[in-house]
């Protein structure tokens, strides 16, 4: 579940707390992502934004949905990440991969712990994307190239089906969250007029078996009561399908790929 960052969340408080990454749900979102085309869509869409790049520095790299790929790209990539459970998700891909050319770095956003790079990176990180103009001023001079921002499409709702689920588990609406729109105003009312694309990608969540699956459910909406657990079953039953020895929730995402150009200090 590309968002990003890369990640899934009962609601915007939850995406926060850093007790929401355990290792079995790290795992669940590798999953995801390992099956998911968001990388390559994402990394695709970047292509004019790592024009002439050799170095990218990815911020809140999560698992490493895109650090791998630009990596095999043959990127030198450096991943920053605060979460130990994500970063050894990410460590444990790139042992997979055999590739070298990334420096793991545990630690949120901060300029004392990175150097400047080609492309600056940010892929679904809420807290960067809720306070984004300190970011900004403080990244951009890092950023010898291109800066990049991946955000999701839509207010959420879709992803763990929680536009049905919200209302008819727990009688409210999901809440929502800010989208890529406020992103590019943003941007536009500091005078960044970014290029932005929008892709489409399947974002389907593997389980080892179908409890697993309504346990992780009961989890993310902190259900509490039978009755709750009866009809997430019910729901359950009627949007999961069986794949060999697995159940897939089948999903359907969209982001916005945003980017532009840095002002060139040898141009001034």
């Amino acid at each position: 579940m590309p968002e990003a960052r890369n990640q899934p969340e009962a609601d915007g408080q939850s995406e926060r707390d850093a007790r929401y990454w355990t290792p079995r749900r790290a795992r669940l979102f590798n999953l995801a992502l390992q099956s998911s085309d968001f990388p390559a869509q994402a990394v695709k869409a970047l292509g004019p934004a790592l024009d002439g790049c050799a170095t990218v520095l990815d911020v809140g790299a999560g698992v490493g949905a895109l650090t791998v790929l630009l990596a095999k790209g043959g990127y030198q990539v450096t991943a920053l990440e605060p979460k130990a459970v994500m970063l050894q998700e990410l460590q444990d891909g790139l042992a997979r991969n055999r590739l070298a050319n990334v420096t793991c770095i545990q630690s949120a956003w901060d300029t004392h712990v990175v150097a400047p790079h080609d492309l600056i990176l940010v892929a679904n990180v809420a807290p960067i994307f809720d306070d984004l103009l300190p970011f900004l001023i403080e990244a951009e001079p890092l950023a010898r190239q291109s800066m990049a921002l991946v955000q999701n499409v839509g207010p959420g709702s879709e992803k763990f089906y929680y536009g049905e689920l919200y209302p008819h588990l727990l009688g409210r609406p999901y809440p929502g969250r800010e989208d890529y729109l406020r992103t590019l105003t943003l941007l536009h009312s500091i005078g960044i007029y970014a290029n932005a694309q929008i892709v489409s990608y399947r974002f389907d969540q593997p389980f080892d078996s179908f409890p697993e699956a309504v346990q992780l459910w009961k989890e993310l909406m902190h259900l509490e009561t039978a009755d709750q657990e009866r009809r997430l079953v019910a729901f359950l039953e009627g949007r999961l399908e069986r794949l060999g020895d697995r159940w897939i929730a089948p999903m359907r995402r969209q982001s916005a790929v945003i980017w532009w150009r840095v002002a060139s200090e040898d141009a001034a």
